[in-house]
């Protein structure tokens, strides 16, 4: 009976062996893949280990649209309103209560001198620069170096004159807060997190499947990246420098707001504009009370659009074997820096960095072609330009409409065409005035 005891006992101990032994884990973490093969179209399947990518930068810029800001005294925060409040309570300023409401609902505007110039020639732009792999490339490989120089070019220039926000995925700058957050957007990544103080933190989850049951569990402090923008060559040169931290691709898109400004010569001219056509009873005004104000303006000329190089220098870790592994101990490695690579771009399109105006043109007759020109007292003739098509039209059609005897004049400005030699124009007639339409251009 003993040695039958003594038997069970053997087969039981090896049961417990065999099951352990079946769940035992291997020290390699694997899941990745078996094997990756690049090929391109026209081109032999080949080992994506013996394949070094490229990489290449673009950027484009939109208009950045401007701050909110308070539109009537109502708008303001509490304590800016209670001291609203009191500064229109003034009996001089508000004799009753319903020029107080009146005074309070009151749209705000900032007084300017009517004669200062407005200056068209600076540009409130937000940046969008991409960088990006090109080629066949293995999927471990990732850029973790980059720099990107944007250079404007001739024969249109402008220059940087500042920056103040900045951010990728993983991190953002505020120059004017002196802020700095980041949040990490790959779908792979390690679970990490920096001290207190660190200057940029990072957190994220490993979101691939694991095939084995190993774990091992450790404390990091990582930095996701270091990112950084100067303006370099007294404003000719924008330089984004990013590294990238373990684990981080920098393949993706960087924003940055600039402002900028044309370095060329800018173009002086005038923006005609009428505040009012009707009278209270909406009826038309004659063509003597009728204000055609002239605004001075500085602006880039019609049809410029600035262009610029894009420039990255940048490195790539390159795996040449251990990629079928999350791991990268095991990784054989080449860390390559390559270029300079450059890209030609139009950073600031024509429609932006110089919109049209609309002028008004003789489209029949001896003046076929010419510009409806305004001379007011004591000044040159110029072009009768409005900022908007709709502008130019209602003009037109109020001279048509209310003013169609006597065309060529409108308060105490004469309109006429320009025929050289003569230094003043024509007196428009009223047949003329029937052959003129709006066009985007003013002379």
């Amino acid at each position: 009976m003993g040695s039958s005891i003594s038997r069970r006992v053997a087969a039981f101990a090896a049961l417990i062996l065999l099951a352990a032994e079946g769940c035992s884990t291997s020290d390699k973490t694997v899941g990745r893949y078996k094997s990756a093969i690049c090929e391109t179209e026209g081109s032999a399947k080949i080992s994506c280990n013996s394949v070094i990518p490229t990489a290449s930068a673009y950027a484009v810029s939109i208009r950045t649209q401007p701050g909110a800001s308070p539109t009537s005294g109502t708008a303001f925060p509490e304590r800016a309103l209670a001291a609203y409040i009191d500064a229109l309570a003034n009996l001089k300023m508000s004799p009753t209560p319903k020029d107080l409401r009146a005074n309070l609902a009151a749209s705000l505007t900032t007084a300017s001198a009517p004669s200062a110039a407005e200056v068209r020639t600076v540009f409130h732009r937000t940046i969008i620069v991409t960088v990006r792999k090109e080629g066949g490339f293995n999927p471990a490989d990732r850029l973790e170096a980059t720099d990107v120089t944007i250079r404007t070019i001739k024969p249109n220039k402008a220059r940087f004159d500042s920056w103040d926000t900045l951010a990728t995925a993983y991190t953002t700058i505020n120059a004017g807060t002196v802020q700095l957050t980041q949040a990490r957007g790959a779908t792979e990544s390690l679970s990490a997190g920096a001290p207190t103080g660190a200057p940029v933190s990072a957190s994220g989850s490993v979101s691939a499947t694991q095939t084995n049951t190993k774990v091992e569990n450790y404390t990091a402090s990582i930095q996701a990246e270091t990112l950084s923008a100067t303006v370099e060559d007294d404003g000719d040169a924008l330089v984004i420098h990013r590294q990238g931290g373990p684990n981080v691709d920098l393949t993706g898109n960087t924003v940055i707001k600039v402002d900028m400004s044309y370095s060329e010569n800018p173009m002086s001219t005038y923006i005609f504009s009428v505040p009012k056509y009707v009278d209270a009873k909406g009826k038309w005004l004659p063509a003597k009370k009728v204000a055609l104000t002239a605004k001075p303006v500085s602006a880039v000329p019609p049809g410029t659009a600035i262009k610029a190089d894009v420039t990255l220098i940048y490195t790539i870790r390159h795996v040449r074997s251990g990629d079928a592994t999350y791991e990268e101990k095991d990784d054989e490695v080449l860390e390559k820096t390559a270029g300079p690579v450059t890209e030609t771009v139009t950073l600031i399109p024509a429609r932006e960095a110089s919109p049209p105006g609309f002028g008004l043109f003789s489209a029949l007759g001896p003046h076929k072609d010419f510009a409806v020109n305004a001379a007011r007292p004591g000044r040159v003739p110029v072009g009768l330009c409005f900022d908007s098509y709709n502008e130019a039209s209602d003009f037109l059609a109020y001279m048509k409409a209310a003013n169609a005897r006597t065309p060529g004049r409108v308060g105490d400005t004469k309109l006429g065409f320009l025929v050289p030699p003569d230094p003043e124009p024509a007196t428009l007639t009223s047949s003329e005035l029937n052959d003129l339409e709006v066009r985007p251009r003013c002379f």
